[in-house]
């Protein structure tokens, strides 16, 4: 019987490199493919195509609601602009800040 010596012992980091190495990629291998299972398609469906019926109005509801949000952050902003100084912006956003909604 000929014994087989390997540049680096099994029990050494590169050895179990090569072991890790080996079961991760075992599936891979071209000696290997007719074992393989189901992969994944080439090209995943995207999610935002094809939404489901019920989104249909929570994406109405949400794009308001954004319309709405985006037309207050505008006006608090202008009158935010319309502050002649320092002390007068202080002022103004102290005045948004006590209020109960903005």
């Amino acid at each position: 019987m000929r014994t087989t010596y390997f540049p680096f012992s099994e029990h050494s980091f590169i050895g179990g490199c090569v072991k890790l190495a080996q079961a991760t990629f075992y599936d891979l291998l071209p000696s290997n493919l007719d074992g393989r299972g189901p992969t994944a398609p080439l090209v995943m469906p995207h999610p935002k195509r094809n939404p489901p019926p019920e989104a249909l109005p929570n994406r109405w509801l949400n794009a308001i609601g954004n319309w709405f949000y985006a037309q207050s952050v505008k006006e608090r902003e202008a009158y935010l602009a319309k502050a002649t100084d320092i002390f007068d912006l202080e002022a103004r956003m102290r005045s948004f800040d006590r209020q109960a909604f903005h």
